[in-house]
């Protein structure tokens, strides 16, 4: 009988430090976090990673996020693939939804854990430097009466796809699309007054709208960018509807609650840090955060959304050409 105490005791000791549920209640077992973004050094989603990352490093205690960047195709399915214990992450965005349906090959966005939304970056429709009574309404007014009147650069990009169709959408017109291997060949040609309009950033617009060399026509978002206080937003211009490059974080499908809870909640932490609101300011990007659930809906939404757009323009002429 004087044995049998200790030897219970020492079996449930062992049950508990085996249980799932409390060795997940802490922050990742790690160093170190890999937060890989699959864009280059300088890129925007870059400068959006490597601001949130020391903000968080600077303020907290526990492991280090380290900015990884990784720009080999098989980025997304190592994220997939990764071990889930929190020592993994992936930089991504709406790109994640427009590649997959372009290309049902690529990984759905399903098979990753969304963790949280960390940023918002408005896009501008500007027109080129010499068009006249350059408004959107009267573009928007001259595409509705002919869709070959206004022309417009395309990408091969899909994320930029669906932006283009997200503003012939919601504003109702069809655009004359001119087609280009990369968004800078398309830019360069906006320059040159081949193109009528564009939709570009607007740290990339913001000398060109100085030196006269393209107009601003409309913010893509519901607020006006701090950076062109004086540019309407779609929905000041009538329009409603808008759209924005949404940046955010994601995990192995597998990663515990705990744990996304636990990341999630530096991010949003980091967010409300003010030094980091200007940092990204600079950049014509605002802080937007969601957590694990909230960010969960946003790509079912979005998800629901885009087909039901893409389905809206199919039997629609094609009115793309080569460049």
């Amino acid at each position: 009988m004087t044995m049998r105490f200790p030897i219970l005791f020492a079996a449930a000791f062992a049950c508990l430090l085996g249980s799932p549920g409390l060795a997940w209640a802490e922050a990742p077992k790690c160093r170190n976090i890999r937060l890989a973004v699959p864009h280059a050094v300088g890129s925007a989603t870059d400068m959006v990673m490597r601001a949130y990352a020391e903000t968080i490093n600077r303020r907290g205690s526990g492991p280090l996020i380290r900015v990884i960047n990784v720009t080999k195709k098989s980025v997304i399915w190592e994220g997939i693939w990764a071990k889930a214990d929190g020592c993994s992450l992936l930089a991504t965005s709406q790109s994640l939804v427009a590649e997959h349906l372009a290309n049902k090959r690529k990984p759905k966005w399903e098979r990753l854990k969304p963790i949280a939304m960390i940023s918002r970056t408005p896009l501008l429709v500007v027109a080129r430097g010499d068009m006249k009574d350059a408004t959107l309404a009267n573009v928007v007014e001259k595409a509705l009466g002919d869709p070959n009147a206004v022309g417009i650069g395309e990408s091969r990009s899909p994320l930029e796809r669906m932006m283009l169709m997200s503003l012939e959408d919601v504003t109702g017109a069809r655009f004359r699309i001119m087609t280009y291997n990369t968004g800078r060949e398309s830019y360069t040609d906006l320059l040159a007054g081949k193109l009528d309009i564009g939709i570009i950033s607007v740290t990339a617009a913001k000398r060109r709208l100085d030196q006269k060399e393209l107009q601003a026509l409309a913010i893509t978002t519901e607020e006006r960018s701090a950076m062109l206080p004086g540019v309407p937003t779609l929905r000041e211009e009538g329009i409603s509807g808008g759209f924005s490059v949404d940046r955010g974080i994601m995990a192995p499908k597998e990663l515990p609650e705990e744990i996304a809870t636990e990341i999630a909640g530096w991010f949003e932490k980091a967010s409300e840090v003010p030094e980091l609101e200007d940092r990204l300011a600079e950049h014509g990007t605002r802080p937007v955060f969601m957590g694990p659930d909230a960010y969960t809906r946003y790509f079912e939404n979005l998800t629901a959304d885009w087909l039901e757009m893409i389905r809206r323009a199919a039997g629609k002429q094609i009115r793309r050409q080569a460049s």
